[in-house]
């Protein structure tokens, strides 16, 4: 029954990408590939700091925060304004910070594989992926192939059997690790095909993630695929006073999708 589910799943997933092409060939078009290899890394840019842990994790070994708070907003926005003129640049005027949450993964805690484990480009078009490293030693890292970029977009089949189950981890020619340290960033664009390079001798990898996007093309396929806060066009993500006023500084904040509960901004596409 479980491995039926799978199939099911699998096959609404790729009818789902079948729905969003159109749309993601459509607004991609603007965006000049051919500018940037699509992989960067920039090692010992900031001062890391402790971030803490989560109480639980996945059966993959992972576990995912979406409340930012201060310290860590204020960090992000920094990051933000730094590469600002490369992300819009590349992505075009209407890119905001779609996404941003914090990411712990324990080998330790690892009961099966994660789909990221394997070959896939993120099935929403050019959008770009910043790694903030707080805590790992380089045996966690995201390997990308630079120039892989799948466009006009396509959902790939290889995309039915990863989320059935079946792992694709053989390596490439020229793939590109981002060993990502503490201290470290690094940034990709996920129509390159990636993978979490997790089968090796893995160490904890403590991050903070934060991903910009074409908010008009983000807003049409979430739901679909794996882009507005929180991954969904129903979750959020929460930010402190002083981390949404930084953030809200850089230009990139959507505040059509943002408003304040209490003490809390909520980012959300629920508010549209």
């Amino acid at each position: 029954m479980k491995n039926l589910r799978k199939v099911a799943f699998s096959l609404k997933n790729w009818l789902y990408k079948k729905q969003i092409t159109s749309t993601i060939r459509r607004m991609d078009e603007k965006v000049d590939h051919t500018q940037w290899s699509g992989a960067e890394f920039y090692p010992n840019y900031f001062k890391p700091f402790s971030i803490g842990y989560p109480e639980k994790y996945s059966p993959q070994g992972v576990a995912r925060s979406n409340d930012i708070e201060s310290e860590v907003g204020e960090l992000a926005a920094k990051i933000t304004t730094d590469f600002k003129d490369k992300i819009v640049g590349f992505l075009g005027e209407d890119t905001r910070l779609d996404d941003i949450y914090l990411f712990w993964y324990d080998p330790n805690k690892r009961e099966e594989w994660s789909l990221s484990n394997s070959w896939h480009d993120d099935n929403v078009g050019h959008r770009i992926k910043i790694y903030v490293c707080f805590e790992g030693n380089g045996n966690t890292p995201t390997v990308v192939i630079p120039n892989s970029y799948n466009k006009p977009y396509t959902p790939r089949k290889s995309e039915i059997a990863r989320f059935v189950g079946r792992r694709d981890i053989e390596n490439a020619q020229n793939q590109v690790k981002l060993a990502y340290k503490s201290g470290d960033i690094a940034m990709f664009d996920t129509a390159c095909l990636h993978r979490g390079l997790y089968e090796e001798p893995a160490g904890l990898r403590a991050v903070l993630v934060m991903e910009y996007i074409d908010r008009k093309k983000a807003n049409i396929i979430a739901g679909k695929s794996p882009c507005g806060p929180a991954m969904s066009r129903t979750g959020k993500v929460t930010f402190s006073q002083e981390a949404y006023d930084a953030l809200n500084e850089t230009g990139l904040i959507d505040n059509a999708i943002i408003k304040k509960n209490g003490d809390r901004y909520e980012y959300s596409l629920a508010f549209l």
